[in-house]
Parts: C-alpha cells; sequence; structure tokens
C-alpha cells in the first residue's frame, strides 16, 4: 500500500481493537513523531508533517510502532505497510506455531482397574505430557463403591509417584464420590 491509499480510520473501534490497529501516514495524529528507518535506526524526533514528508520522499509509508499519550509522541517507522503487514502476519503464525502447551486431557478410571490396564494409562499419560498437554486424572465411585475409597486413593497415589519425574502436580483432590489430580508438563521432550 503507497502513501496515498491509507486505510480509513475506524472511530468506533473499541480500546482494545484500537490498540491492535495499525496507523499509517495521515491517520498517525500525534504531533511529534520518532522516526525509525527500515534497519531500525533512530533517526531523530520530528514534527507530523516533515516526517509525512520524509516517508513520501522515499517512497514509503509512516508506519506507527507505539503512541505515548501523555506525551503525545508517536513511535513510528519508514517502511513498505505491505511488507511491514506481511512480516508482521508472519511472525504471528510463528509464535502461534512455537506455543508449547496444549489442551487439558482427561484419563478417568475406576478403582478396580487392572494391573496391566493402570500400566497402559501411566504409560498414555507419558506420551501425552511429552507433548506438552496437562492431564487430569480421574476415580470415580459410585455408590456401595465409596467403601473402597482407600483403594481408589492408593492408585492415585501409585500414578503420581510413577509420573513425578515427568510432571508437575498440585496433589490428588479428595471430593465425596471421586479423586482426582492435574498434572503439568515439566517439559522433558
Amino acid at each position: 500500500m503507497s502513501f496515498w491509499q491509507s486505510q480509513p480510520v475506524n472511530r468506533v473501534a473499541s480500546p482494545v481493537q484500537r490498540e491492535k490497529m495499525t496507523y499509517i501516514n495521515d491517520q498517525i495524529r500525534a504531533s511529534k513523531v520518532i522516526i525509525i528507518d527500515d534497519s531500525w535506526a533512530n533517526l531523530g524526533t520530528f514534527p507530523r508533517d516533515v516526517a509525512l514528508s520524509m516517508a513520501q520522499s522515499q517512497w514509503m509509508d509512516l508506519v506507527q510502532m507505539s503512541y505515548n499519550p501523555k506525551e503525545f509522541i508517536s513511535t513510528a517507522k519508514i517502511c513498505d505497510y505491505g511488507k511491514y503487514m506481511y512480516d508482521k502476519q508472519k511472525d504471528q503464525k510463528e509464535k502461534k506455531k512455537s506455543q508449547k502447551m496444549k489442551g487439558m486431557k482427561e484419563l478417568s478410571f475406576r478403582y478396580t482397574i487392572g494391573e496391566n490396564d493402570l500400566n497402559l494409562k501411566i504409560k498414555k499419560a507419558k506420551e501425552l505430557l511429552g507433548e506438552w498437554y496437562s492431564l487430569r486424572f480421574v476415580v470415580k465411585l459410585r455408590g456401595r463403591e465409596k467403601i473402597y475409597s482407600d483403594k481408589a486413593y492408593e492408585k492415585m497415589k501409585r500414578i503420581e509417584q510413577e509420573l513425578v519425574s515427568e510432571s508437575r502436580t498440585q496433589g490428588i483432590k479428595t471430593e465425596p464420590n471421586w479423586y482426582s489430580m492435574a498434572l503439568m508438563s515439566k517439559g522433558n521432550k
């Protein structure tokens, strides 16, 4: 987008939307502008009109990077607006890809679970923790099963001890009808 094809100012934007907006050229309302060139070198502080004419003389756009409302000074970069937006979107995609933590997964079982089945649950939990998921183990007790709550607690304690090297835990939470435990990955990938 060139100097003469500037975006219209959205006057009905919420404060959150206004923060995310990128102001260019005539949309910059600050009286003084600190100018930065393409190589991020500070060129100095100029009045807005002089800064606009500097950008126009280079056939570039004046893109606002930050704004200080107390001093009414804006920091702007002289660059090609299209290239700037492309790079910004590319960086956002990279940040989104590099986010490590994923969602929460829940693994539930009964207190009567067999030894091999419990080992499979622990193996699956180790895989999920390796993929940066948070886990929640749940043991539900129905009706007369509440009598055997000590067995359910022992199984949760065993899971906690086996996964202590791969995860952080907040302990076992006790409710009237179930036990739960949240596990977060330590990041040993």
